[in-house]
């Protein structure tokens, strides 16, 4: 079974740094990400200018169906950069990247995510939601930057 890959791009009214450190803030996801029932950074460094890099393990679920999972996490606001990467879950594969570039109208936003699951069923449940799913979590973000940051 192959990935999935999910893409979604914006152009939104706010600074890329500011955009890169509030993606970068994984702690507060459950207050705005609707499946995500838990998250806890388990290891952090700090970077430079409000930029991180760690491990945070999570609990997502909907329906019926709960997941836990453990990423890496890379935040870099200087760079305009996150990058998330698996550590162990339920997952075969899974990579996902944000990318925050200067645009005349405030930033450029780039999302991009690649999983595969082990499990085949929830991969094709997954998968055949794929294009709902990239609205949601841009939606998510957005609805986050506009009350933080608008």
């Amino acid at each position: 079974m192959a990935r999935t890959t999910i893409e979604a791009e914006r152009i939104l009214p706010y600074a890329p740094g500011d955009l890169c450190r509030l993606v970068g803030d994984v702690r507060a996801y459950p207050q705005f990400i609707p499946w995500l029932q838990s998250l806890r950074v388990v290891t952090e460094e700090a970077r430079d200018e409000g930029g991180w890099e760690g491990v945070a393990s999570a609990i997502v679920g909907w329906k019926a169906i709960t997941e836990r999972f453990s990423t890496s996490v890379r935040c870099e606001p200087a760079k305009g950069e996150v990058d998330v990467a698996l550590v162990s879950g339920p997952f075969h594969a899974l990579d996902n990247s944000w990318r925050f570039e200067p645009h005349e109208k405030g930033a450029r936003v780039r999302f991009r995510i690649s999983y595969q699951f082990k499990n085949p069923v929830l991969q094709a449940v997954v998968a055949a939601n794929k294009d709902g799913l990239a609205g949601r979590i841009m939606g998510a973000f957005e609805r986050e930057a506009k009350r933080r940051l608008g």
